[in-house]
């Protein structure tokens, strides 16, 4: 069962691209442009520089001196705006875009300026983190972002038996609630910006309806291996990967769904593995070794060195390391963090290389340190390396232009979880040892 499994995981690619064309084949004819302007509401005059970004998704921009903006988007029964700028308050604006008839929406926006006043100081000699939700009843094991709100996954005693998904605003009302029909792991941010909850033997996907939200049970299968793959869009694109974690290599690619067009963006390979890897196949008998070729034959893709590590258990051995190099799109250009040639490798339309900047923040002498984990503020766009040392969490700040860290800073709490950056903020869960307290959320300024 095992051995269907990996084969089935690892070669997903040609299902992906038949079910895909025939569904972006449809899409594609209902996009839709979202355009409007943005106006003070005291006075009426436009604003220039406002941050408009889809919640949940990669598209974002700025509106121009007249206060303007525009950009295109798929049709979906709802999406959600928001609207930020360092002089205004923060607005939400949710738009139905499957009652639009025509191809462009427009929308006016009003903005209320910020109105500033000087808080009262307390002084003291230790800074102690914003507790954003506390609960004598509660822990938070799981967390996300929902316009101003919170999404929590949390639990009374144990989580694979009375867990549940909270909505709760800043003010750490709880909004609404719902149990949850099975055994809940973790919450999942899919390509598309859904948020879903993965259970042992389910998914379920939270749809949102103003401040009430329900929870739509999706086919595992489908979302594994049509999913889960996907990281992001971008124009006409959507990026996915090979990726396993069984073996220490796997590629980039770019579906183009105008044109039902796959490229390969890139190929990500640990050198120093990926040799041990292929000395897999040697180690089997004559009978193992035919066996491994004639899989490998069945199989389209898979090749007796895929087989023979599957069959000799090759990613259980202890020194064995999943292979790591994420992306992340900023500005409309794909970062790829290549930790196995130590750079940053940068694409514009979609597959051609404009740059590579050297990094050095993962290499041996802090390799001990490095949580193998790179995180990005959507909002900001800014990166960080995360690493531990003594119990304590760093992050520092990675400058895109030359690969250095620029900034660090350190968590306050020993061992905390579910660490997530949003707006020069860092957020995680934490709970102090030898106390009854529940798992809290907390934030720190970075």
């Amino acid at each position: 069962m095992y051995f269907h499994h990996c084969f089935m995981k690892r070669f997903f690619l040609l299902s992906f691209l038949l079910l895909f064309s025939c569904f972006i084949s449809i899409k594609a004819q209902n996009k839709v442009f979202v355009c409007g302007s943005v106006y003070s509401l005291k006075n009426n005059k436009p604003i220039e520089g406002v941050h408009i970004s889809l919640q949940g998704r990669n598209i974002a921009t700025t509106s121009n001196q007249q206060g303007q903006f525009c950009f295109s988007v798929w049709k979906k029964t709802n999406y959600t705006l928001s609207f930020s700028h360092l002089a205004y308050n923060k607005k939400f604006t949710g738009i139905d875009l499957e009652k639009t008839e025509n191809d462009t929406l427009f929308i006016p926006i009003y903005l209320e300026e910020k109105e500033y006043t000087l808080p009262e100081v307390t002084v003291s000699d230790t800074y102690t983190p914003d507790t954003i939700f506390s609960s004598t009843k509660i822990s938070i094991y799981d967390y996300d972002f929902y316009e101003n709100k919170f999404i929590f996954l949390a639990y009374e005693k144990r989580l694979n038996k009375e867990s549940e998904i909270l909505l709760v605003d800043e003010n750490e009302s709880i909004i609404s609630r719902h149990f949850i029909p099975g055994e809940a792991q973790e919450l999942y941010r899919d390509y598309l910006g859904n948020i879903n909850v993965l259970c042992k033997n389910n998914v379920y996907k939270i749809d949102f309806s103003g401040n009430d939200f329900y929870l739509k049970e999706l086919p595992v299968n489908d979302f594994i291996d049509l999913i889960k793959p996907c990281i992001d869009t971008l124009n006409e694109h959507i990026l996915f990967s090979d990726f396993n974690k069984i073996f220490p290599h796997f590629k980039y690619y770019a579906f183009d769904t105008h044109h039902s067009f796959l490229k390969e963006i890139k190929s990500i390979k640990d050198k120093d593995q990926d040799w041990q890897y292929h000395f897999e196949y040697y180690k089997l008998n004559n009978a193992e070794k035919a066996y491994a070729l004639n899989m490998a034959q069945r199989i389209k893709g898979m090749s007796k060195y895929d087989v023979a590590a599957i069959m000799t258990g090759f990613a259980n051995d202890f020194m064995y390391n999943p292979i790591y190099a994420p992306l992340f799109i900023i500005n409309d250009t794909i970062h790829i963090f290549d930790h196995y040639e130590h750079h940053i490798f940068k694409y514009i339309n979609d597959t051609v290389l404009v740059q590579k900047t050297p990094i050095n923040y993962h290499q041996p002498q802090q390799w001990k340190e490095w949580k193998k984990q790179v995180l990005k503020d959507d909002e900001t766009s800014d990166i960080y390396a995360l690493y531990q040392k003594n119990g304590y969490y760093y992050l520092k700040q990675i400058n895109l232009y030359t690969g250095r860290i620029t900034h660090t800073k350190k968590l306050h709490f020993k061992y905390v979880e579910k660490i997530k950056i949003k707006g020069g903020y860092v957020y995680y869960t934490y709970r102090p040892q030898e106390t009854l307290q529940k798992k809290f959320l907390y934030r720190e300024k970075i």
